[in-house]
């Protein structure tokens, strides 16, 4: 189990959080009108206080994907 008291959750506000990985590999985030073969992994998270259980990209993944969206806005100039 990790608890990451950095963050709180989206619903209640509550930082007991749990956090891991929802399904199996192919759950990915594939972003529109870019071309991507695997997407990127996403991680989860439920709160141990309401249940919620959410999905967010990774600091290094949201960066790569910052990117690719930079790479194609250059190639839109």
């Amino acid at each position: 189990m990790i608890v990451d008291t950095n963050k709180s959750c989206t619903a209640c506000g509550s930082q007991r959080l749990v956090f891991g990985y929802t399904g199996n590999s192919s759950n990915a985030f594939v972003p529109s009108n870019i071309f991507v073969i695997y997407g990127f992994r996403t991680r989860s998270f439920v709160c141990l206080d309401c249940g919620y259980v959410s999905q967010f990209l990774s600091k290094e993944k949201l960066e790569k994907l910052k990117a690719r969206i930079g790479e194609r806005e250059e190639l839109n100039e």
